[in-house]
């Protein structure tokens, strides 16, 4: 399974970081399924993020949004595709994602109760690209070193979670994993429980998936391809890289290999003023709810994949909004 899509033909509407706010989701996916009966949209593109709200725990629709997409894909099948952001990725792992005193995984790790299997296997699946006869690529952050190669490239293309959780088992393979955790509450000053139960609630801790977070934490320590990963979803473009116009020339250089030329890269994951910005010309960053201020200044894009895109101009023609 490769974890760039190509596609040649359709109207595609991009939607982005929706962060567990369902009746946002609903508005959004409403207006797509409108503009399919009416034959202006054909896929409708999630570009991360669609989990995690830092609202309270009542308000907070993770759950039916992930459940409804799921249920959404196999009424549309090839007319959704969610793209993998860096808030879906702590749970296929089981290790906790925070910033400051927010703790994100806990939550939506105890709402998940028995739905527990078929959300990890719907996060499991998803692509971290999109690629276009149109020229214009689809990802969650934006341009990445790692990315930044064809080989890179390929490497992101050909991951595989499984893969890297079943490297962990082989190192664990006559490990004494009392002594690992061991040693982990040592370094860390906490019990494994306590750890466990502060980046993923209770549920954490049933006997199925008492070692679950050890062998989260040992992927991300010993994998090269899972910080590449990590970066690819995490990074903050240029206010990261001094040289972030040289990476998404190369980025977008690295994903044209082997499929048409790629011009331009359509991006969430970052606060936007306004709801869209420009970012060296060639990458536009789109926030549709959470991190557009105001929220309600959040935009879609809507284009054709199968149509040459010209300039950012004619590619900005597609915003539109569902709050009017």
């Amino acid at each position: 399974m490769s974890r760039i899509i190509n596609l040649d033909q359709g109207r595609l509407m991009v939607v982005t970081d929706l962060h567990g706010d369902y009746p946002v989701y609903c508005r959004y996916r409403d207006h797509f399924l409108a503009l399919r009966n009416k034959g202006q949209a054909d896929i409708l593109i999630l570009n991360g993020d669609f989990i995690h709200s830092e609202g309270p725990a009542h308000a907070d629709g993770s759950l039916e949004i992930v459940l409804d997409l799921i249920r959404l894909r196999h009424e549309v099948g090839e007319g959704l595709i969610p793209l993998l952001g860096n808030h879906e990725l702590p749970h296929i792992y089981s290790i906790g994602l925070s910033r400051g005193h927010v703790k994100y995984t806990p939550r939506f790790e105890m709402a998940m109760g028995d739905h527990r299997p078929e959300i990890i296997a719907f996060f499991d699946s998803l692509p971290f690209y999109v690629r276009t006869r149109a020229g214009v690529a689809i990802t969650h952050a934006g341009a990445s070193l790692a990315a930044s190669t064809p080989d890179g490239l390929r490497q992101l293309a050909d991951y595989s979670h499984a893969d890297e959780l079943a490297k962990v088992e082989t190192l664990f393979e006559g490990q004494d994993r009392a002594s690992l955790r061991a040693g982990l509450a040592k370094f860390s000053g906490q019990s494994y429980e306590e750890m466990v139960i502060e980046e993923l609630g209770h549920a954490a801790l049933s006997e199925s998936r008492y070692d679950d977070f050890l062998r989260g934490l040992f992927v991300t320590a010993a994998s090269a391809d899972f910080e590449n990963l990590w970066e690819t979803l995490f990074n903050k473009n240029e206010h990261e890289y001094d040289n972030y116009g040289a990476i998404l020339t190369a980025c977008l250089a690295s994903l044209s290999q082997g499929y048409a030329r790629q011009d331009f890269l359509v991006s969430g994951h970052m606060a936007v003023t306004g709801g869209y910005a420009l970012v060296v010309r060639r990458q536009l960053r789109l926030a549709s709810w959470t991190h557009a201020t105001p929220n309600k200044a959040g935009h879609y894009l809507l284009f054709d994949a199968g149509q040459p895109v010209e300039s950012m101009g004619e590619l900005l023609k597609g915003l539109g909004t569902v709050f009017r």
